[in-house]
């Protein structure tokens, strides 16, 4: 008896394990399938009936799973940190070279935060109403960001290349930075979308103050 208990017990818990799967896969699926319409036409004109006719599925299956678009442009913002995150750690870190590795980085982290203002596309105006739906997706994704510039002035004190007393004042300020550039760039726009030109200016200058901010790491 206390064997078949276990085993309908074992059934059970099985069963609510692959159910629980498959809701993720299927949130997952949704995910994706939203971030590629974001980024086509922006999250302000894609509608939640677009992409549940593109999933094949009701627009009721897809509130189910996500009650409005700002709560699933939430987890695309999500979705892009991680993978974001994921070639920080794969690329970047690695390089022998730590003025490289940061280099490398300020462009990377350029070329993500064109892509979420792609992703995006909304006016200016409408920002702020999105700010506090992301607000701790920002401030987990900024202390992660924080830590991956630590770790790249750190390996540079390793190499004897970086003179630094203050590693996380040093990092702090170099992130600062960069997104006072970004902050600067964004309060000209009224639509938030980066052109070629335009991208090809900010990296001028995110590449001239990188290049300012090595040369004052280096020992001399």
């Amino acid at each position: 008896m206390v064997r078949l208990v276990l085993y309908i017990c074992g059934q059970n818990l099985h069963g609510l394990r692959t159910e629980e799967r498959h809701r993720e896969d299927k949130a997952e699926t949704i995910v994706t399938t939203a971030q590629k319409w974001f980024g086509l036409y922006g999250v302000e004109k894609t509608s939640m009936r677009e992409i549940a006719n593109d999933l094949r599925i009701s627009k009721a299956a897809l509130y189910y799973y996500f009650p409005d678009k700002e709560s699933l442009y939430k987890s695309v913002i999500s979705k892009e940190q991680s993978e974001f995150l994921r070639i920080l750690e794969k690329d970047i870190l690695n390089i022998p070279d730590p003025a490289e590795s940061l280099r490398k980085y300020a462009l990377t982290r350029l070329s993500y935060f064109r892509k979420l203002m792609n992703l995006s596309r909304i006016r200016l105006t409408l920002l702020s109403s999105l700010k506090p739906l992301i607000a701790n997706s920002v401030k987990r994704f900024r202390d992660e960001e924080m830590k991956i510039v630590i770790r790249i002035l750190e390996n540079g004190i390793q190499a004897n290349k970086f003179n630094i007393d203050d590693v996380s004042k040093v990092a702090s300020l170099y992130l600062d930075l960069l997104r006072g550039l970004r902050s600067a760039f964004i309060s000209e726009k009224d639509l938030l979308v980066i052109e070629d030109s335009e991208f090809r200016a900010l990296s001028d200058k995110v590449n001239d103050i990188t290049e300012i901010f090595i040369k004052g790491l280096m020992y001399k």
